[in-house]
C-alpha cells in the first residue's frame, strides 16, 4: 500500500511537471516567427543592367528589377553581415565581398549578372571593401587595394596575374580602369596615379585638387576624360586622361556634391549635390536647401540643365544605356525619372531606413508605425503591412513625433512648431502657436490631456489639449540642475508624474522629476546619472512595482538603471546589462530591453530573465502589449505578437453560480489554509 502510493505520487509529480512545462516551455520550441514584415528590403545601390532592368544591391542579397513593371523579377547572391558589393562598368559582372571578423579575410566571389551564376570564389587575407577593388572592362582582371599594394587578379578562377607595389601608395582611396583596361587610376587623398597595369609602372599624376580629399572618380565612356569630386565639397573637376591636364573646373550648386555620371554618348557630365547646411532668420523659410541634378556639357564646361524631384538627400545618380531614364537615389526613396520630360516614371518608397538618427514610432494599439526622417513621415499600417501615406515636411524640418494614446493623432515638430496631424491621412489640424525650438523630446501622456516637449535650450513645455492656450514652461528650482538639450521625456500611469532626462550643464547627465497637482506640473527633484545616450538611443519607462511603488527605468551608455520613486528622492533598485529601448509591459512585470543588439525579457524584480526566440534589434514595443517591432538583416521590420513571447497566463472565466452573487473564477479560487485531512 505504501509503495503504491508513493507511486501515485510520482506520478502526479511527473504529470504536474508536464503541465508546467506546457505553460512555461520556451516559445522557440513552438517555432514562434514574426506575424509580419514592414517594407521592402533596403537599397544600398543601383546601376542599369540594361534599359529595361536594374541591379539591386539589397543587405542580404542581389535583385533583378523590371522598370517597367516595377518589380522584383529574380534575386540571387548571398551577403553576410559585414559585406560589400563592387559592381563592373556595366554592371554585367559584380563582385560580393564577404568579409570575416573573427579569421580577418574576405570570400570574394564574382558573378555573372546576366546568368545569376557565381563564376570563381577565393579568400584574401585582408578586409576588402567596395572602394579597393574595380573591374577592368576589357579584360576578366578584378583589381584590389591591399595594404600598400594593388593585386590583380583573374577573376575566372581567382589566381593572382600582377602587382603594382609603391611605398606612397597607403593612402589609396579608390581604385578605376581606364576604358581601354590598359591602365589603372588610383585615386589617392589630394591626387590620382595612373599605372601601366601590364608594365606596374607609374606613368602619370593628375593633380591640381585644391580641397581636402578626392571622394571619387569616374571615366567618360571612351576614356577621354575623367570628372573628380572631393568630400564635403560643391567642386567639380574634369582632365584629359591622355595629358593628365586640367581641362576645366567649377562649382556645382551649394550643397556638397554625393556622386557625378557621364551620359553614354560622353558629352554630357551629371553631378548630383545634396544639401549640406541650411540658414534661417527667426521663423522664416529655411534657406541653403540644393538637392538638385545639374548637367554640364563637358567640351565646353558649361552647365546646361538642371532639374530635381519632391524627395530630399540624393545620394547618387545612375543612368541607362540610352539615356533616356535616370535613377535617382535619395535617402528615403528611389526614383526614376524621365530625363526628357523630367517627370518621374516610377517610386520605390516603401522601405524603412536603419538609421540612429531615424525614428521609428509604435502607435499605442499596434495598429500603426511611423518612421520619421528630417524631411519625410512614412506611415504604415501594421495589420496590412502596407505603407498609407507619405507626409513631406515640405521644406521645413521634422524634429520629432508621439502618436496619442487613442491611435487617432500625432503630435510632430515640424522646427519650430508643434502640430497635431491625423494619424491616417497626415494632415493638420492644430498648430500649437507656440516656438518651442527643436523639440528634441516629445511624449503624450496616457490620457491623451497632455503633451510634453523638451527643447534644446532649458524648458520643457506642457501643452493642455484640452485648453490650447494653457502652457506650463517646466524647469528645475536650482540652477544647477539646469538643462542644455533633453533627450526623453515620459510621463506615469495616470498622468502623475513626468520625468525628463539629458545633458546638463559642466557634462553632467541629469534625470527631472514633477508631480502633477491638478491640472499643473510641480518640480520634485533632480539627480545625476551615468552618461546618457543622445535622443536616438536613449530610453525613458515608468511601470509600478509589486507593493504599488513607482519605478522609472533610466539607459546610459553602459547600462539599464531602474528608480524607485520615493517622495523626496529616487532610490536606485538595480541596474541591468541592457540597452535602450525600454518599455514594461501594461502589467509592469516585464522589461523589454536590448542586450547586444538582440532582445532581452526580463521577470526584472525578480531577476528572472524569459527564453524567446533571437530578435535582433528590438525597436519599438506597443503601449498595450500586443505587437512588438525588430529590425531584420534585410533592413525590414519584423512584427511580432508580443504576447507570444511571455508566458502563458490564463484569464479569470467566468463562472455562472446557482446562487443570485455573480463572480469569477479568480474570485472563487482564493488561497486559503485548511485543515489538513487523508487523501
Amino acid at each position: 500500500m505504501k509503495k503504491t502510493h508513493i507511486t501515485f505520487l510520482r506520478q502526479s509529480f511527473e504529470v504536474f511537471l508536464v503541465l508546467i512545462s506546457i505553460v512555461c516551455i520556451p516559445c522557440v520550441t513552438f517555432g514562434i516567427e514574426p506575424i509580419g514584415t514592414i517594407g521592402q528590403p533596403f537599397p544600398e545601390q543601383h546601376a542599369f543592367l540594361n534599359n529595361e532592368t536594374i541591379v539591386r544591391v539589397v543587405p542580404t542579397h542581389i535583385q533583378i528589377v523590371d522598370t517597367n513593371a516595377g518589380v522584383v523579377v529574380d534575386e540571387f547572391g548571398q551577403r553576410t553581415h559585414y559585406s560589400h558589393v563592387k559592381l563592373s562598368p556595366t554592371a554585367a559582372y559584380l563582385a560580393i565581398l564577404n568579409r570575416d571578423i573573427d579569421s580577418k579575410t574576405t570570400t570574394v566571389g564574382i558573378w555573372n549578372v546576366n546568368r545569376r551564376q557565381l563564376i570563381s570564389q577565393w579568400e584574401i587575407a585582408d578586409y576588402i571593401y567596395a572602394f579597393d577593388a574595380a573591374f577592368s572592362p576589357t579584360q576578366p582582371i578584378f583589381a584590389t587595394a591591399i595594404a600598400k599594394e594593388v593585386h590583380l587578379w583573374n577573376l575566372q578562377n581567382g589566381e593572382i596575374i600582377g602587382k603594382l607595389k609603391r611605398d606612397n601608395l597607403s593612402s589609396i582611396r579608390d581604385l578605376v580602369f581606364s576604358a581601354d583596361g590598359r591602365h589603372i587610376m588610383v585615386i589617392k587623398r589630394h591626387n590620382v596615379e595612373l599605372w601601366n597595369i601590364e608594365t606596374s609602372r607609374l606613368e602619370g599624376l593628375f593633380d591640381g585638387f585644391t580641397g581636402d580629399w578626392i571622394d571619387d572618380v569616374v571615366i567618360s565612356p571612351d576614356g577621354s576624360v575623367i570628372a573628380t569630386f572631393e568630400g564635403n565639397s560643391n567642386k567639380i573637376y574634369v582632365s584629359e586622361v591622355r595629358t593628365q591636364r586640367l581641362l576645366w573646373k567649377d562649382t556645382s550648386g551649394i550643397g556638397h556634391i554625393s556622386s557625378v555620371t557621364f551620359s553614354p554618348d560622353g558629352q554630357f557630365l551629371y553631378v548630383t549635390t545634396k544639401t549640406s547646411w541650411l540658414s534661417r532668420k527667426n521663423i522664416s523659410p529655411w534657406e541653403g536647401w540644393d538637392d538638385n541634378v545639374r548637367v554640364w556639357d563637358v567640351k565646353s564646361g558649361q552647365q546646361i540643365d538642371e532639374f530635381d524631384s519632391e524627395f530630399r538627400r540624393i545620394e547618387s545618380i545612375a543612368l541607362s544605356p540610352n539615356g533616356k531614364v535616370a535613377l535617382l537615389h535619395y535617402q528615403d526613396a528611389v526614383v526614376l525619372w524621365d530625363i526628357e520630360t523630367k517627370e518621374s516614371l516610377n517610386v520605390w518608397a516603401d522601405f524603412v531606413v536603419n538609421n540612429w538618427g531615424l525614428e521609428v514610432v509604435l502607435s499605442p494599439d499596434g495598429k500603426t508605425m511611423i518612421q520619421m526622417s528630417s524631411d519625410l513621415l512614412k506611415i504604415w499600417d501594421i495589420p496590412s503591412q502596407r505603407m498609407r501615406q507619405l507626409v513631406s515636411s515640405e521644406n521645413e524640418l521634422f524634429v520629432n513625433l508621439a502618436i496619442a494614446p487613442n491611435g487617432q493623432k500625432m503630435a510632430v515638430c515640424r522646427n519650430p512648431w508643434i502640430e497635431l496631424r491625423d494619424l491616417r491621412t497626415g494632415k493638420v489640424e492644430t498648430q500649437f502657436p507656440h516656438f518651442v525650438g527643436e523639440a528634441e523630446a516629445i511624449a503624450f501622456s496616457p490620457s491623451g490631456r497632455w503633451l510634453a516637449i523638451g527643447d534644446d535650450i532649458e524648458y520643457v513645455f506642457v501643452f493642455d489639449l484640452k485648453n490650447p492656450e494653457k502652457i506650463q514652461k517646466l524647469k528645475p528650482n536650482d540652477k544647477n540642475d539646469k538643462m542644455s538639450i533633453y533627450y526623453r521625456v515620459a510621463f506615469s500611469e495616470n498622468d502623475k508624474y513626468l520625468a525628463a532626462a539629458g545633458d546638463g550643464r559642466n557634462d553632467h547627465y541629469l534625470v527631472l522629476l514633477w508631480k502633477r497637482e491638478g491640472d499643473n506640473f510641480v518640480f520634485q527633484y533632480a539627480w545625476q546619472m551615468p552618461k546618457l545616450y543622445s535622443k536616438s538611443r536613449s530610453s525613458l519607462a515608468f511601470a509600478s512595482a509589486i507593493d504599488g511603488s513607482t519605478v522609472l527605468a533610466v539607459s546610459t551608455r553602459e547600462e539599464l538603471q531602474i528608480w524607485e520613486l520615493l517622495p523626496n528622492a529616487p532610490r536606485l533598485l538595480k541596474t541591468i546589462a541592457a540597452n535602450a529601448p525600454a518599455h514594461f509591459t501594461h502589467d509592469g512585470r516585464y522589461l523589454f530591453t536590448n542586450q547586444n543588439d538582440n532582445l532581452q525579457i526580463l521577470d526584472w524584480q525578480v531577476d528572472l530573465p524569459l527564453e524567446h526566440p533571437l530578435v535582433p534589434e528590438y525597436v519599438a514595443f506597443s503601449a498595450e502589449g500586443s505587437v512588438l517591432l525588430s529590425y531584420d538583416e534585410t533592413g525590414q521590420i519584423q512584427v511580432w505578437d508580443a504576447t507570444q513571447l511571455l508566458p502563458f497566463q490564463p484569464q479569470p472565466t467566468a463562472i455562472e453560480p446557482k446562487g443570485k452573487q455573480f463572480v469569477t473564477l479568480g474570485q472563487i479560487k482564493r488561497n486559503q489554509l485548511l485543515q489538513n485531512f487523508p487523501n
